[in-house]
C-alpha cells in the first residue's frame, strides 16, 4: 500500500475572516518560501502547481509525509483542515491477496428515480411528469429519509448511461449495462438480485437494457475495534444510525482527511457470498451500506475488463 498525499500551502486572505495586512501577507509569503527551500530536494515531493498566493505539493510515501508535516508545523495556519488529504493506492498484487474488498462504484451519471423528485419536493415544476398511480420507488423514514424498502422497479433517463459499464444514481443505487448483469449471473455469482430499469420516456433507438444490481446479503457488523467510525448520526423516528469511517486526523497543530481501513472478524467467511452489503450505513443525508466482494467478483471484473469500479481491501482479523 502506498499513500500519496495531497497539500495546499495558502498565504492570501481566508473567507470569513478579515483581510491581512500588508505585514502579515509579506510574512505568511515568507513562511511560505522558506517551506519550498527546506523541502526543493526531496525525492518524495513534487510541486504540482503555484500560483500568487499559494502552491500544491503532491508527497508519495510515509517519509516524506512527515517529513512536510514537521516542516509546517511553525506554519500551520497557512494550511486549512480541507487543503491536506492523503490517499492509498494499492498494487495488483495486494488486491489479488485479499479474501474481501471494499467495491466502488466510480461513475455516478443516472439521475435518481425519475418520478421520486416529486415527491421529495412537491413544488419541483423544473419537469413536467405524470405521476398518477405512479408512487415513489422507496418506502422512506418520514425524518430522515433512509431508505427502508425498495418498492418498485427504478425510471431513470437511460441516455445518461452514455455507454458506461456501471453507474450509481445520485441516491446511490448501482445501475449496470445488461451484458454485466448477464456476466455475474453466467459466472453463477452468489448474493445479489437484478431488477430491470425503465426508461422515463418512450423507448427510443438503441436504447440500452439496464439492470439495478440489489444486493441481498448483509454482513455481521465490522470489527471495531480496530475499525474506527465517527460522525454518527441516530434517527429516533426509524432508529437507524448512520456514520462515517474515521477520518479526521491531527498531526501536531495540522488537521488531515485520511479515510481509515476496514476490518472484520474473520469468522465473517462462513457468512460471506460474492456480494454483501454492510449491516453499518454510511453517509448524512442519503445513507447507504458499503458493498463488499470477493475474489471471485474482482477477477471476473478485471478480466473481461468491466470499467467504472475500483476496491480496497478488507482486512480480517481473529
Amino acid at each position: 500500500m502506498k499513500r500519496v498525499a495531497y497539500i495546499t500551502v495558502y498565504w492570501g486572505d481566508e473567507f470569513g475572516k478579515p483581510p491581512k495586512t500588508l505585514a502579515e501577507k509579506a510574512r505568511d509569503e515568507r513562511l511560505a518560501q522558506e517551506i519550498l527551500q527546506t523541502i526543493k530536494n526531496s525525492r518524495n515531493i513534487k510541486i504540482t502547481e503555484t500560483s500568487i498566493d499559494h502552491y500544491h505539493l503532491e508527497i508519495t510515501g510515509d517519509e516524506g509525509f512527515r517529513f512536510l508535516m514537521e516542516v509546517l508545523q511553525p506554519a500551520s495556519h497557512l494550511v486549512t483542515h480541507t487543503s491536506v488529504r492523503v490517499w492509498k493506492t494499492y498494487s495488483r498484487q495486494e488486491l489479488e491477496a485479499a479474501s474481501l474488498l471494499e467495491w466502488r462504484i466510480t461513475n455516478q451519471a443516472i439521475e435518481d428515480d425519475y418520478y421520486d423528485f416529486d415527491y421529495y419536493d412537491p413544488s419541483n415544476t423544473s419537469r413536467e411528469r405524470d405521476t398518477e398511480g405512479v408512487g415513489p420507488s422507496f418506502k422512506e423514514c418520514s425524518a430522515c429519509r433512509t431508505s427502508l424498502e425498495q418498492v418498485r422497479d427504478l425510471v431513470v433517463n437511460k441516455r445518461l448511461m452514455r455507454g458506461n459499464d456501471i453507474s450509481l444514481t445520485y441516491s446511490y443505487q448501482v445501475i449496470m449495462a445488461e451484458w454485466v448483469g448477464r456476466l455475474l449471473q453466467e459466472h453463477g455469482l452468489t448474493g445479489f438480485d437484478l431488477r430491470p430499469v425503465h426508461h422515463y420516456k418512450k423507448p427510443y433507438k438503441g436504447e440500452p437494457t439496464l439492470y439495478q444490481l440489489v444486493v441481498t446479503n448483509a454482513l455481521p457488523p465490522m470489527a471495531s475495534p480496530p475499525t474506527e467510525f465517527e460522525q454518527f448520526h441516530h434517527c429516533d423516528v426509524c432508529g437507524r444510525t448512520s456514520r462515517f469511517l474515521k477520518h479526521t486526523h491531527w498531526w501536531g497543530k495540522i488537521q488531515y482527511y485520511e479515510e481509515t481501513d476496514v476490518y472484520y472478524p474473520r469468522s465473517v467467511l462462513e457468512v460471506v457470498q460474492d456480494f454483501n452489503h454492510t449491516v453499518e450505513l454510511f453517509g448524512e443525508r442519503v445513507a447507504s451500506p458499503y458493498i463488499i466482494i470477493t475474489q471471485r467478483v474482482y477477477r471476473l471484473l478485471r478480466e473481461h475488463k468491466v470499467k467504472n469500479w475500483e476496491a480496497v481491501p478488507v482486512y480480517l482479523v481473529d
